[in-house]
């Protein structure tokens, strides 16, 4: 029989009193291709073994002193980690014999008389078996460190749900003993409805022969209180993945892993796709999804709903005044209160909690879904209960803080079958209520649209406006009382649109702020205006002050005085012949940078006044930190006059308060010869209105210039009238 070589070659360490059976022993073994090793008697063998560590050992039973077994005993009770083969040789070959041997340790035994010419090949697959039991225990313990660090629980089952072998990961303990599932039924260890699904898993597993899977949930404590159908109260939930794979045509292999922390991290991931970060409630996208899903079941349903779109109003204001931490607390707050205002159960059929009718879409804008509605009143009665939640204060530290919102309603299916015109017909209706005053609630209608449409029509045409020269100024007289004649001219700028003709400053103005427009337009009229003053004062050779008129918008540029300083040296106008206009309200926005850029324009030299006085703050502890020039009367104070005693007295007060402060008065709107009349008599140190110039094109004013006015001995002054509206040719 040819022998099969090892890896390597083995050592045997041979042991036998009787050296004609040792020389044997060592022909035969080396002839398989295996070292040895001889010992004369046990105290030697053992020793030989302590120093060589060979790979195989064959002792004789019988040796004088120590004997074979007590030598096999001893080399077992010092292994620490693997186990030499130990082959025992012995005489008789009974049982009692065998079993000693066995029992002190032997891995196999050979009879005497030996079988010479087997002996090698038997003393090579003994080594072989040794290896391979070593190698199988490496494995198992492998496989055991393996399985300890898996926190996947593994286990068998057979087609009718009893398990068969259950091997619980670290990740899953508490929940299930090993010992308790091993022969008990899925319905013994898991709760009804999971054990009947996962009963299902199993057959479609075995008939289909692929991987199934199924999630389920379990409370951490109290699972026989779950298995029995009762819930664990306030117990932490875990989560759980079983793949289950077929082993045979009855029996599946089933992994069960721990899937908690996972869960947890999806429900923090669709908390940061779909809520506010700032007030908690659903975002946009939450809505989105919402709302289609919304559509889908009123579709089938054939209901109603409406969406509302909510807008605070003037939140800007508190953001820039009181700062975005405390804006950002309001919006909390409003949050919350709306929370509270719009439970569904308050609303309409649903009673069901359900914080996704409500959302924050960003900024100040918030939309709340009115599911089932029977009337269009339900949608109208929660508008007004959210404006009367929005009204009252807000108590945030030590601010007390007031708002008001405007919302806008659309309705499903009147006014839009889709998400997307939904939700822009319910802005669309917002910014309506806030055109309309604010604090306001709209339905949104088909009329709105078109609104919206010229709108934009009109936007685009004014950003075109510019470049293709639509835009020209009118300039309107400002005339001295005491001297009748013109000392400043007023610009006002017109637009002639190519389609629509000439458009109200009414119209477009707003627009040109709202836009951001107002901007490069207002840098137009100022140079232009400065231009054509520039041509007047050289063509007349007299000092004519020109009025401009600053929005908000620009005065809060901060390349304003660049910008005028530009102007001014393009042109060639005097810095003091140029009049900026400004309106309480532009100057009371930002006290502290109001003084800043009115510091800067007065270093530029320019005139300034005060525009529309009296329909804003008209604080006089600002007028005299402003340190303006002129303040120019609203026109609706001068409407009426003389005969409406208020308006009377209050232009009397303005003007009495404006020279005190050593201001020059210039009174907008006079009409009548009654009002200049008047005016006069109050001591007006101008006066600008229809009854003294229309505004007019730039050659117009040319010849008014050229008329200056003077007492003429008309029948008036014959008759002792010296007032001074007989110093002004009549205007129609």
């Amino acid at each position: 029989m040819a022998a099969v070589p090892l890896a390597r070659r083995g050592l045997v360490l041979v042991a036998d009193d009787d050296p004609v059976m040792r020389v044997l022993m060592l022909e035969m073994l080396g002839q398989v291709g295996l070292d040895t090793v001889e010992a004369e008697d046990g105290e030697q063998a053992l020793a030989c073994f302590r120093r060589i560590q060979p790979d195989l050992v064959m002792l004789d039973v019988e040796m004088p002193g120590m004997d074979g077994l007590a030598v096999c005993r001893a080399i077992r009770q010092q292994e620490q980690h693997a186990t030499v083969p130990i082959i025992m040789v012995t005489g008789a070959d009974e049982l009692a014999s065998v079993t000693s041997a066995y029992e002190a340790g032997a891995t196999d035994f050979v009879s005497k008389p030996i079988n010479w010419p087997i002996l090698g090949h038997r003393v090579l697959y003994v080594l072989r078996a040794s290896d391979a039991i070593s190698r199988l225990r490496l494995a198992d313990a492998q496989h055991r460190a393996v399985m300890a660090a898996i926190p996947d629980t593994f286990f068998r089952m057979n087609r009718d749900g009893y398990y068969l072998d259950y091997e619980q990961g670290h990740e899953a303990s508490g929940v299930f003993a090993s010992e308790r599932c091993v022969g008990q039924h899925l319905q013994q260890v898991l709760p009804e409805a999971i054990a009947r699904q996962m009963l299902a898993q199993v057959h479609s597993v075995l008939a289909s022969q692929h991987v199934g899977s199924l999630d389920y949930a379990l409370p951490q404590h109290g699972i026989a209180r779950a298995r029995a159908g009762e819930h664990a109260v306030a117990a932490p939930v875990r989560h759980f993945e079983a793949r289950l794979v077929a082993t045979g045509p009855d029996e599946v292999l089933g992994l069960v892993r721990d899937i908690s922390e996972r869960k947890r991290n999806e429900e923090q991931i669709r908390r940061l796709a779909y809520c506010d970060s700032l007030t908690g409630i659903p975002n946009r996208q939450a809505f989105l999804e919402t709302l289609e899903a919304e559509l889908r079941r009123s579709r089938k349903d054939k209901h109603k709903f409406a969406v509302l779109f909510m807008d605070l109003d003037a939140f800007k204001r508190i953001n820039d005044t009181l700062g975005h931490d405390v804006g950002d607390h309001l919006l909390k707050a409003v949050s919350e209160r709306l929370r509270e205002t719009i439970r569904p159960s308050d609303l309409v059929s649903r009673t069901e909690a359900d914080d996704s009718n409500l959302a924050r879409l960003g900024g100040d804008e918030f939309t709340i879904l009115i599911p089932d509605l029977e009337r269009v009143d339900d949608a109208l009665a929660v508008a007004q209960r959210v404006k009367d939640a929005m009204c009252r204060p807000f108590q945030l530290g030590s601010h007390e803080i007031f708002v008001t919102a405007s919302i806008g309603i659309s309705l499903y299916p009147d006014d839009g079958e889709d998400c997307s015109s939904l939700l822009k017909f319910a802005d669309t209706a917002m910014y309506h209520a806030k055109n309309c005053g604010k604090n306001n609630a709209k339905m949104y209608s088909s009329s709105l649209t078109m609104q919206i449409m010229s709108h934009v029509q009109l936007e685009v045409g004014l950003r075109k406006a510019l470049q293709n020269q639509e835009l020209y100024l009118l300039y309107q007289p400002q005339i001295d009382v005491s001297s009748a004649t013109i000392v400043s001219v007023e610009a006002l700028v017109r637009w002639r649109h190519p389609e629509r003709g000439i458009i109200s400053p009414t119209e477009f103005i707003p627009l040109a702020e709202e836009t951001g427009l107002i901007v490069p337009i207002g840098e137009w009229v100022l140079r232009t205006a400065c231009q054509q003053a520039r041509q007047w004062q050289i063509s007349d050779d007299r000092p004519l002050r020109i009025a401009v008129n600053l929005s908000a918008k620009q005065f809060k540029d901060e390349n304003l005085s660049q910008i005028v300083l530009s102007a001014l040296q393009d042109s060639g106008m005097p810095a003091e012949l140029l009049e900026l206009e400004l309106t309480e309200g532009t100057l009371m926005d930002d006290a502290r940078a109001t003084m800043q850029t009115l510091e800067r324009l007065r270093a530029i030299g320019v005139y300034l006044a005060i525009d529309d006085f009296g329909t804003g703050y008209s604080s006089m502890s600002y007028l005299k930190r402003f340190n303006v020039s002129a303040l120019k009367i609203d026109r609706s104070f001068i409407t009426g006059l003389p005969q409406d005693s208020e308006n009377a007295a209050i232009t009397r007060a303005i003007i009495a308060m404006a020279h005190g402060l050593k201001l020059n008065v210039v009174a907008e709107g006079v009409e009548t010869n009654e009002q200049l009349r008047m005016l006069e008599q109050c001591g007006c140190d101008m006066v600008q209105g229809y009854y003294l110039g229309h505004p007019s094109p730039p050659e117009n004013i040319a010849l008014m210039l050229a008329q200056r006015p003077v007492l003429d001995g008309s029948d008036d002054n014959a008759s002792g009238d010296s007032s001074v509206s007989g110093k002004f040719p009549e205007q129609h």
